[in-house]
């Protein structure tokens, strides 16, 4: 047993930071962007920059982000100094017909379709978008093709929703557990993980802290 623990103990251990992307352009208006590809406020630029600033001396051997405008604003700026790359899977949910809309605008415009989405927020599936259950899906995909060998620090930029997963995933959570997890604009996950066993530093921390 000792040998055991003396050999889990000399492996790497390696920081996995999950972002979420700055405040968006449109977030007074309180509305579903999902797949919308909405650019950042003067003060989600400002929060860019003070990611970036936040992760120079972290090591960062790979940023992987969403290709949506709000993350990769974030993502672009570590092009000079290590591997970027952006992938589909880590996009937002698409809200379907809700996209652009306000909840009280969703719930005139689409009554039958915002009490559905209430009563089963997981596997309801809006119409010309995907539930809940099909964006873990392909989260979940991601992670275990992504974080399964990991070999250096990793920077994820995300969304809100896609971090819920993330979150859940990594720490085992139920599925309700997910509507409990708060992600501000610009927020910091932190976990460290040695390829088997994952331990949580931090959730929804921002910088500065």
């Amino acid at each position: 047993m000792e040998k055991k623990l003396n050999y889990l103990f000399k492996k790497d251990i390696y920081n996995i930071y999950i972002l979420r992307h700055p405040q968006v352009a449109n977030h007074a208006d309180n509305v579903f962007n999902g797949g919308v590809d909405v650019d950042l406020s003067d003060e989600g630029y400002r929060q860019a920059e003070s990611l970036y600033g936040f992760f120079q001396d972290k090591n960062i051997g790979l940023v992987i982000s969403s290709p949506l405008r709000r993350c990769r604003v974030v993502a672009e700026k570590f092009q000079d100094k290590t591997n970027v790359v952006f992938d589909e899977r880590i996009k937002e949910r698409n809200f379907g017909v809700f996209e652009s809309l306000s909840w009280n605008s969703i719930e005139k415009k689409y009554p039958n379709e915002a009490k559905q989405f209430l009563d089963n927020p997981f596997g309801y599936r809006v119409e010309g978008g995907e539930s809940f259950l099909d964006v873990k899906k392909r989260v979940v995909d991601f992670i275990e093709d992504r974080l399964a060998f990991i070999e250096s620090n990793i920077l994820i930029v995300a969304h809100g929703g896609v971090n819920r997963v993330f979150i859940s995933h990594m720490l085992d959570m139920n599925e309700k557990a997910i509507l409990k997890i708060s992600q501000d604009y610009a927020c910091i996950n932190h976990f460290q993980s040695d390829g088997s066993f994952v331990l949580c530093r931090l959730i929804n921390g921002k910088v500065g802290l």
